[in-house]
């Protein structure tokens, strides 16, 4: 019987965005198997009749470029061995057997990471996803011998120009040096560029990095005024959440409606918005005790997203844009939004465990011992006494 393949999107395989991951189906034999392609989209997004990713996706261009050498590969073994299915195993071996022929890093590295799936944590292949994703808004296409220090230079310069703080763009490099290292070892590179590029891990917190209640205050009164419209005041909204409760940008695709809880305190109504972090998979606690950060979060039906995220380089230069129209001067790009609200916290005297339990940093021994016998309502409590914004 003649094998046959087809691409499909893995209902089982859903991101908490509602990203679903793109597979090609490879059938011989009566047995079958799934290829990850490295590919996660909007079901809206796939046209199965015509094999492609719509151009709603803004890497639709170089998705379909995957799609389009893996079938062709694909279909290729199948005709040569039209007799004769190759079995599974053999099958895998010679579809991905052109990575070692790559001349593009990208699509090397994505099929590279359908293999270190195995052995890394999911945030770890996520994050190097998202830059190679961001590299390639910034430059399309990457040819292993164009990765040299100049271009890892270039690079640099282009984050730092994009509005990201140097603690972020170091942890990219970070990341860009494990994966050229992947390169190397299939020896596609000879010499790793970060060799005379220092990656710094620690750097000096500058006094400008965070905001203080009166301009947070202040923001919020633009906010209320509806000065913005559209893409800057989803932006707005989301910061100021953010300011005031620690959410991370990571998280806001995530939360619905249905992670708010009803709490009543000491004859008040409170809310808490309960989730894990998407990085870490830790669990965290906000209160909501304030009107302003009610009105900000709006209501819904549970099966609703409270937020709505822009991706991260608009989102960072509409809020330069804002700071620089408002006279606030200070760099600021989404993350501060957690350095200023803990930094707030920390002014106000909350404990540094319910800080860090409410931005989901706590490790899951100190959280077993501190929270075992912690009920929501002290969280809520200090909150109420201490957090007055």
């Amino acid at each position: 019987m003649r094998a046959t393949v087809k691409f499909q999107l893995r209902q089982f395989y859903v991101s908490k965005d509602g990203k679903q991951s793109l597979a090609l189906r490879y059938i011989a034999n009566r047995k079958s198997s799934y290829f990850g392609l490295g590919i996660s989209i909007y079901p809206k997004h796939w046209d199965k009749n015509a094999l492609m990713v719509r151009k709603g996706d803004p890497l639709s261009y170089q998705f379909n470029k995957i799609i389009r050498e893996v079938h062709q590969r694909a279909t290729s073994l199948i005709m040569d061995n039209y007799n004769n299915p190759l079995p599974i195993p053999k099958f895998r071996e010679l579809l991905f057997e052109k990575t070692e022929s790559h001349t593009d890093f990208y699509d090397f590295i994505t099929q590279e990471l359908e293999f270190l799936q195995t052995d890394r944590r999911k945030g770890t292949i996520d994050n190097y996803k998202k830059l190679i994703n961001t590299m390639k808004v910034w430059k399309p296409t990457l040819s292993f011998s164009e990765i040299t220090l100049d271009f890892i230079q270039s690079f640099h310069k282009h984050e730092i120009e994009s509005g990201n703080k140097q603690s972020t763009v170091y942890k990219k490099h970070a990341n860009f040096k494990f994966l050229i290292g992947v390169a190397m070892k299939k020896e596609l590179i000879t010499k790793n560029p970060y060799d005379n590029f220092e990656i710094k891990k620690k750097i000096k917190t500058e006094n400008t990095d965070v905001l203080t209640e009166e301009e947070i205050a202040k923001l919020y009164d633009v906010y209320q005024s509806g000065v913005y419209s559209k893409g800057k005041q989803v932006v707005l909204r989301n910061f100021l959440f953010s300011c005031y409760c620690g959410l991370s940008f990571v998280e806001f695709d995530v939360v619905t409606y249905a992670d708010v809880k009803t709490y009543v305190v000491d004859g008040k109504d409170c809310l808490l918005l309960v989730n894990e972090r998407y990085k870490n998979n830790m669990p965290y606690q906000i209160p909501i005790v304030s009107d302003k950060v009610k009105n900000l979060l709006g209501t819904g039906q549970d099966f609703q997203k409270i937020f709505t995220a822009l991706s991260n380089q608009p989102t960072n230069r509409y809020l330069k844009e804002i700071m620089k129209e408002q006279g606030i001067d200070k760099r600021i790009t989404y993350h501060r939004a957690r350095h200023s609200f803990r930094t707030i916290a920390t002014g106000k005297g909350i404990s540094d465990s319910n800080i860090e339990h409410m931005m989901g940093h706590s490790e899951k021994d100190v959280m077993k011992e501190t929270y075992t016998h912690l009920q929501d309502d002290y969280l809520i409590r200090e909150m109420l006494a201490k957090w007055i914004v």
